[in-house]
């Protein structure tokens, strides 16, 4: 357009000398009016060239212009059509377009979501976060796909996720968004049933194994007590009393096995009375030189050797003595097990105001590092463990006795030279919140 407008004024500034030359002579000269003819043929020639030129421009601009509304009637079909909520808002979160999806989303019909901030959807509990987020994309820049709760109209609310996309100016300066939203409730619902199976495939896991383990662990009491009611029956009649005597300890202890078991199920079935941490005064190390003594005659302890040292005032420690024996008899039970025979048990108890720390030192086989982050993991066993016999359940019983308490616990070990588990718990209901020290008292032999 330029330069048709060029070639016009330079025709028209060609014929203005023409005239100011006829004018300076009285008669024109042949010669003049037919360079006068020849300059306007040039000027016309020069005009046509440029009409041709504008036209051809011109069809070019047709045709890019249709071709541009083609790709905006294509992009608007596809923004219309779309199975998703898109959202076109000014850089405050102003809805400006909206498609189908977006009006079914939200319940409004398209005309009234127009010039509606955006945050009005979002559930009240979310809108300030909502407003934060969108004053990051103003400033900061894009973000990651987030959640939101949104509330349409008339409707429930509904877990959202939402994908944002700016829109710039030529500087590149926002001044507007595109938005995605998409309803990902049944998404949600599909990963909760996903990790409801999940939770179920691994609880029947967990019975199947529970009830092998019980199987298993009620089987040798019972066979024991079968035994020694044959006996009896035996030397029912006529038989000197010294040859049925032995055997009633044996039962005794077999009915004691019974009974721990049936203590660690209570445990692990939430039961109130197991649970419930009721504390009491008693003489510490008097109570755990009981258990020792009796607990080392259920695990066969053999020819392992317990030396038990107490330090500070142990006389009157307030602390649950329930909880507390489900823990000294399921770590004690490991010592048996992993300690070989002609060894020896070191068992340390510092008693002090807040707190007491209880500290057992073994010389068995260790633990694999790989295995010390999943001990207290029901059923867990350890990889070298071979045919030594247990159920997986004491030092998961011992966690949660510990966390009944509030105490804390902790394990080291090294293979093939011992391990030591440090057990703090606090004296009072109220000692939870005190900070407990986890320095174990030196082992002194």
């Amino acid at each position: 357009m330029e330069i048709f407008t060029g070639q016009i004024e330079q025709a028209r500034e060609r014929l203005e000398q023409m005239q100011l030359l006829a004018q300076e002579f009285s008669s024109r000269p042949p010669d003049l009016l037919e360079q006068v003819f020849v300059e306007l043929s040039t000027a016309l020639e020069e005009l046509h060239v440029a009409t041709e030129e504008l036209q051809e421009q011109n069809q070019q601009l047709l045709s890019t212009r249709q071709q541009v509304e083609r790709e905006r009637e294509r992009y608007q079909q596809l923004f219309e059509e779309a199975p998703e909520a898109y959202l076109v808002t000014n850089a405050v979160g102003v809805i400006e377009e909206a498609n189908a999806a977006a009006e079914q989303l939200f319940n409004v019909r398209r005309p009234f979501l127009r010039d509606k901030p955006l945050a009005v959807f979002v559930v009240l509990e979310d809108r300030s976060a909502f407003r934060s987020q969108l004053d990051q994309l103003r400033t900061v820049g894009p973000l990651t796909e987030w959640e939101v709760q949104m509330l349409p109209r008339d409707r429930e609310s509904f877990p959202a996720a939402i994908s944002v996309s700016p829109v710039q100016d030529i500087p590149g300066n926002p001044i507007g968004f595109r938005w995605l939203i998409r309803n990902i409730s049944d998404l949600k619902e599909t990963e909760k049933n996903r990790q409801e199976l999940v939770v179920q495939q691994e609880l029947h896991l967990v019975k199947s194994r529970f009830i092998q383990i019980l199987s298993r662990e009620f089987r040798t009491p019972l066979n024991t007590i079968h035994l020694c009611t044959q006996l009896l029956e035996r030397y029912s009649d006529g038989v000197k009393q010294s040859k049925r005597t032995p055997i009633f300890p044996r039962i005794r202890c077999a009915l004691k096995q019974i009974t721990v078991l049936l203590d660690d199920i209570l445990i692990f079935n939430g039961d109130k009375d197991s649970c419930a941490p009721h504390f009491s005064q008693v003489d510490l190390e008097k109570f755990c030189l009981k258990l020792i003594e009796d607990y080392k005659y259920i695990y066969n302890p053999g020819e392992r050797s317990i030396n038990f040292q107490a330090t500070g005032d142990c006389l009157s420690v307030c602390t649950n003595t329930k909880l507390l024996i489900h823990i000294l008899r399921n770590i004690l039970s490991n010592c048996f097990k992993f300690t070989p025979e002609f060894s020896q048990i070191n068992i340390f108890l510092q008693c002090e105001e807040a707190q007491f720390v209880l500290s057992f030192h073994d010389q068995g086989l260790g633990i694999l590092p790989e295995d010390l982050p999943h001990l207290f993991n029901i059923f867990y066993r350890g990889n070298n463990v071979g045919d030594i016999p247990g159920s997986g359940l004491g030092l998961a019983i011992v966690k949660k006795s510990v966390d009944l308490l509030g105490g804390e616990i902790s394990v080291e070990s090294l293979l093939g030279i011992g391990t030591t588990v440090t057990i703090t718990l606090p004296t009072t209901p109220n000692s939870k919140s005190l900070p407990l020290k986890k320095n174990p008292p030196s082992p002194r032999e």
